[in-house]
């Protein structure tokens, strides 16, 4: 299985719709690093080769690294998403918001 990269596109103005839209996006490249992580991780575990695990460390390592990172992301972008979607907040940038 070799999983796509999930893309964003903000083709939207809106900015709650943005937020929405970026919150969706960093838990899906958090998905789709996990599932990378997984599949080296099972690729370390299936082989005996030095060479090969040597080889596949540093990118186990670099995957670990953006996990940590989009983790971070996720949970900020939920914050404000959260934020967003409240009453005052849809008042705040207007009717044409709250979609």
């Amino acid at each position: 299985m070799n999983p796509s990269k999930p893309q964003f596109s903000a083709d939207t103005s809106s900015i709650i719709n943005t937020v929405s839209g970026l919150h969706s996006y960093f838990r899906d490249v958090l998905s789709y690093y996990q599932v990378i992580q997984g599949k080296l991780i099972s690729d370390l575990e299936a082989t005996d080769d030095e060479a090969q695990i040597q080889a596949l460390k540093p990118k186990l390592q670099e995957v670990n690294e953006k996990i940590n990172y989009f983790h971070v992301l996720n949970n900020s972008i939920s914050s404000v998403d959260v934020v967003m979607h409240t009453e005052a907040m849809i008042k705040e940038f207007g009717n044409s918001e709250s979609s």
